[in-house]
């Protein structure tokens, strides 16, 4: 079972999040902030990130840029409602995978989350 992690302030999202996928088949856990899902991460090693840009204590790309310079890589999907340019390019600039905006489409969701898991072995190649 593929293990992700949920990282966003919001517990309704990420409590959407685990009632769609968790019936798909994944294993979901949650954070409310980057400086927590860094420790989740190291705790439950996840297969892939879900990961909010604006939130309390360390923001997304703060969580992205020390996941990519100090842990081993796993896919990451930042989901925001952040849709201007400038951020969108911060967020690939950091090493993001994909960028899905709020609302979520949770069928794109989905869709992101085994293209990544499926390029995921590539990756590590």
């Amino acid at each position: 079972m593929e293990k992700i992690l949920v990282i966003d302030d919001e517990k309704e999202i990420s409590d959407m999040l685990t009632d769609f996928l968790s019936p798909r088949g994944y294993n979901v856990i949650s954070a409310a902030n980057g400086e927590e899902g860094l420790k989740k991460f190291d705790s439950e090693a996840p297969n892939i990130v879900i990961c909010d840009i604006k939130m309390p204590v360390k923001d997304g790309f703060q969580f992205l840029k020390e996941l990519r310079d100090s842990r081993k890589w796993v896919p990451v999907i930042i989901l925001t409602a952040l849709t201007e340019p400038a951020s969108i390019l911060k967020g690939y600039d950091l090493q993001a995978d994909y960028y899905i905006t709020k609302p979520i489409d949770l069928n794109e969701m989905l869709k992101a989350i085994q293209i990544m898991l499926s390029l995921a072995p590539l990756r590590k190649a």
